[in-house]
């Protein structure tokens, strides 16, 4: 399954390349045991664009004083990658009787590849992104909050396919790093002052919106947030409501949206924003763990004023402030 994948790497889907709100899903499945013993289907999704490839299990090197789901290397088409088990991450084992032939998926994200252990590989789906659903208090608590989307795999599929906050697990494996004093020390750095403005952001990752939150307010932004690109545009219309004849920039001085968000996608939200009159002067940065030329040029096709891949503080900040003096 390598090669189709392999050839896309950086690409945008190509339902989102025409707009359709839409995007195009790996579907793979995890294994648990239900009280009885027999086994329990669990079935996520992941952005294709994020896929490189999928491969069986190799030879894996052990890494001293890590978690046990990211204690592990291997070397994958000649490159060292960090290998992640999904599985012990989400505490999840198939029953004893199953006979699993684990597949690794390697993701190419925020300027890294990482490789996902899973339990099986089905297919590949076309999802509306206003099919997927906020997930519930429940099932973000069993997945220790890293779902971001619910949907049903099907029209006429009952069961649910779940959206992973990928950011997010990878953080949690020590994959990025981040501090309060990170973005202080980068405009210590650049010796400017404090950036000064209110800055909107529309992110479905909590982890996502943490971190960047972090970084704004520590260079001295006021902070409004967002889940997903609707509720970012109602918030703006609300605003719109309120002021009158006042301009928007007066209130909000910058947008800086995710691409994948579950109700409406971050490129969708950006066309709907500056074609909107009243709305079209305020600047959009499009924030994106999705690399690649494609990826970037549909952003500025789309009216985005900026573009920038999770999570760079210099970049962040750099980034912002051409857009906030």
């Amino acid at each position: 399954m390598g090669g189709p994948m392999a050839q896309g790497r950086g690409a945008l889907p190509e339902v989102l390349k025409m707009g359709a709100n839409e995007m195009e899903l790996v579907v793979f499945r995890m294994f648990s045991s239900n009280p009885d013993g027999t086994p329990e289907i669990l079935d996520y999704g992941v952005n294709v664009a994020k896929v490189r490839e999928i491969i069986p299990m190799p030879v894996l090197t052990k890494v001293p004083d890590m978690p046990a789901y990211a204690e592990a290397l291997a070397q994958v088409r000649g490159e060292v990658i960090p290998i992640v088990d999904l599985g012990k991450w989400m505490k999840v084992e198939p029953p004893a009787s199953m006979d699993i032939r684990l597949k690794v998926i390697v993701l190419e994200m925020l300027g890294t590849t990482v490789g996902m252990i899973v339990h099986d590989v089905e297919r590949i789906r076309r999802i509306r992104w206003d099919q997927i659903k906020p997930p519930p208090s429940l099932l973000q608590a069993k997945h220790s909050g890293g779902v971001t989307g619910v949907t049903k795999k099907d029209d006429d599929d009952a069961s649910l396919l779940l959206i992973l906050d990928l950011e997010g697990i990878i953080s949690e494996m020590g994959g990025l790093i981040h501090t309060h004093e990170a973005a202080l020390g980068e405009i210590e750095k650049t010796g400017k002052e404090k950036l000064k403005g209110t800055v909107l952001i529309a992110d479905d990752s909590s982890v996502a919106r943490r971190m960047l939150k972090d970084t704004l307010e520590n260079a001295g932004m006021h902070v409004i947030e967002a889940v997903d690109g609707k509720k970012a545009l109602e918030i703006l219309d609300d605003f719109l409501t309120r002021i009158g004849d006042q301009p928007i920039t007066d209130f909000v001085q910058l947008v800086i949206s995710d691409v994948e968000m579950p109700e409406m996608d971050g490129l969708t939200f950006t066309r709907k924003l500056k074609t909107t009159p009243k709305l079209a002067m305020l600047p959009v940065i499009i924030n994106t763990s999705l690399s690649g030329k494609e990826n970037k040029e549909k952003a500025y096709e789309v009216g985005a004023d900026g573009y920038m891949v999770k999570f760079d503080v210099p970049t962040v900040l750099h980034e912002v402030s051409r857009f906030l003096k």
